[in-house]
């Protein structure tokens, strides 16, 4: 026998959230057919993330960062002019 272990981030802003017998049946009827399923074993996480938390999760698990906010220039610094009185 082999063990496969997948492990599946979904993240909505749904305020119902996810049926997790839903996913878990999905994912059971993906691999019907592939040979005799023992048994099909889900361990729900759930956790709220703040906006914070979003894009640190994002940038580690999926690679994407915001692009850094562009600076604005500065002025040029110019020198005192000297006046020359006559």
């Amino acid at each position: 026998m082999n063990k496969f272990t997948f492990t599946v981030d979904i993240v909505t802003d749904s305020p119902v959230g996810i049926d997790t017998a839903t996913i878990r049946t999905l994912l059971a009827n993906a691999v019907d057919g592939i040979g005799s399923i023992a048994a099909v074993h889900n361990t729900v996480k759930a956790e709220v993330l703040k906006e914070q938390g979003f894009k640190v999760w994002r940038a580690r698990v999926a690679g994407i960062k915001e692009a850094p906010k562009a600076k604005a220039p500065k002025a040029p610094k110019t020198k005192p002019t000297e006046t020359v009185e006559a």
